[in-house]
């Protein structure tokens, strides 16, 4: 059983194929109580805020929203290898609309870059490399993606990610891509027009409601700040400095959060990211049973896995790691 969006190289130790196949099934039960589940917690996070408010307060709502916008691109992602819902065609549209366009993406740019990061990954193929522009034109790896780098510069780049400059350059970009290339217009002019609807509504109704500042404090700042640091952060534990030495085991890391961690940067299961590299047909929620069965090969040898993000990032400094430095994302 072949997804697209497998790895094109020989994985070394394959679980049994039923195994595989039965994992892959696609429950919309879940799918659908996971995406009620972000968009309920976001609503009553605004309702809190708004009837307490205080400066204190709307800190911690601000990361937690953010935290929230993350959790609807991981769910994204899902759809993003058509493991979200069937057909294909719902698949998309609900990913569009409850999950990419809101957080100012689309399940077609994203495929279009992450597919040939998984079938490719770490090569210069990868097309996870332009995306986050992890090398320069020669090849080298870019400055920003070089680790291990020292906790000093590791705390500097998180910090300018929550200035929110980032952030504000993602929405300008994310909502123009619906004007690039046809590949990113799902082929026609139509995904134009229905994207460029949604955007007229929201903004429609932001002015209709007179919810401007509400849609500033309780939306787009938390997507430029918390969304885009949390999301950093989560793309250095995935690929950068991994401790294991034997190939292809080198290039992923799985990073098992803590509670708190789970909420706040590593939602939806994401953190099995080794798992899902090798099987992206297997969804979200079936990814702790596939880490089970893997733990049954070389990947139990081999494998790198580190138990919260803190050690994960602490395998990315200087004083912690002594690989050479990569970057692979």
């Amino acid at each position: 059983m072949n997804h697209p969006h497998d790895y094109m190289e020989e994985l070394p130790d394959r679980p049994p194929i039923e195994a595989i196949r039965s994992l892959s099934g696609i429950r919309p039960f879940r799918v659908v109580r996971a995406i009620a589940g972000e968009w309920l917690l976001i609503a009553a996070a605004i309702a809190v805020c708004q009837t307490f408010w205080h400066p204190l307060l709307y800190a911690v709502t601000l990361v937690f929203i953010g935290a929230r916008q993350h959790a609807l691109l991981v769910l994204g992602h899902d759809a993003s290898h058509y493991t979200l819902l069937r057909p294909r065609w719902l698949n998309d549209a609900v990913a569009d609309l409850f999950l990419f366009w809101p957080t100012f993406l689309s399940v077609g740019v994203f495929r279009h870059f992450h597919r040939d990061h998984h079938r490719y990954l770490s090569t210069p193929k990868d097309a996870n490399r332009k995306l986050w522009r992890t090398h320069t034109a020669e090849g080298e790896v870019a400055p920003e993606w070089l680790y291990p780098k020292s906790g000093r510069a590791l705390f500097g780049k998180l910090a300018l990610k929550m200035t929110g400059l980032r952030g504000t350059s993602w929405v300008i970009r994310g909502v123009l891509s619906m004007f690039a290339r046809p590949e990113f217009r799902h082929g026609s002019w139509w995904f134009v027009v229905a994207r460029t609807g949604f955007y007229a509504a929201v903004a429609f109704a932001v002015w209709h409601f007179q919810v401007g500042m509400e849609f500033l404090l309780y939306w787009v700042l938390p997507f430029c700040t918390w969304h885009v640091t949390s999301e950093y952060i989560r793309l250095i534990c995935e690929h950068s400095a991994v401790p294991a030495t034997v190939a292809p085991y080198h290039l992923t890391r799985t990073t098992l959060p803590r509670t708190w961690e789970r909420w706040m940067i590593l939602p939806r299961h994401i953190g099995y990211h080794h798992e899902h590299h090798w099987y992206p047909s297997v969804p979200f929620y079936r990814l702790p049973e596939l880490h089970a069965l893997l733990a049954q090969t070389t990947f139990a040898q081999h494998g790198h896995t580190s138990h919260g993000v803190i050690q994960a990032l602490r395998e990315c400094t200087v004083a912690r790691h002594d690989a050479s430095q990569t970057a692979s994302v």
